[in-house]
């Protein structure tokens, strides 16, 4: 049973930068979602507007998308891709099995975020579906007068999540676009080349 919940290890994940993308990031992005909901017609005409829907049409391209993402990392050459990720604060994953925890590869790192945003964007896509059947043959029927709230909250839900989603997407399209590219023993900062591992700038980087 375990095994169906193993990308959700990249939550476990330790580093100063990633709280940005697991949390900072997607409540400011979730804050957005959630402001056309103050408006009364928003959210009488968001089923008329199909906006599970149309996201759901994003989500299942997007889960395509992470898994290809998944196998190209996995079989990426190179052999900076199984060194441990430099930096003056190292990226680690807490196991109830080791003592220590473990320092990951660029491989390693980068295959939990695409595994986990894999997972995210199945998640979210069969959680629309519960939601629509949910408020179509429930609320409506037995609870009609529930039916703007359970909007409200669960557009406030889906929104956090679909901010986390498009944070951490943001981080991986930036390893494959660049980082990867580049030779670990040299780390940029944001002038110029900064000179060899060890002399990181100030700002902590994943």
């Amino acid at each position: 049973m375990w095994r169906l919940f193993v990308p959700l290890k990249y939550l476990l994940i330790r580093h100063p930068e990633k709280t940005k993308f697991d949390l900072v990031f997607p409540i400011v992005f979730a804050c957005f979602f959630l402001l056309p909901t103050l408006s009364s017609d928003f959210r009488d005409a968001a089923a008329k507007m199909d906006i599970l829907g149309r996201s759901s049409d994003l989500l299942s391209i997007l889960t395509g998308f992470f898994v290809a993402a998944l196998a190209a990392v996995a079989t990426f050459g190179g052999e900076e891709m199984n060194e441990i990720m430099p930096g003056s604060s190292p990226v680690t994953l807490r196991d109830p099995y080791r003592t220590e925890p473990e320092k990951l590869s660029r491989r390693r790192f980068l295959s939990f975020l695409f595994g986990y945003l894999a997972f995210l964007s199945l998640t979210l896509y069969l959680m629309g579906f519960v939601y629509y059947g949910l408020e179509t043959y429930v609320i409506i029927k037995y609870f009609p007068h529930w039916a703007g709230t359970s909007f409200v909250v669960f557009w406030g839900i889906y929104g956090f999540a679909l901010g986390n989603l498009l944070a951490n997407t943001l981080l991986g399209l930036f390893y494959l676009t660049d980082r990867i590219h580049r030779p670990n023993r040299r780390i940029y900062s944001k002038n110029n080349l900064v000179g060899p591992e060890g002399l990181e700038p100030p700002t902590k980087r994943l």
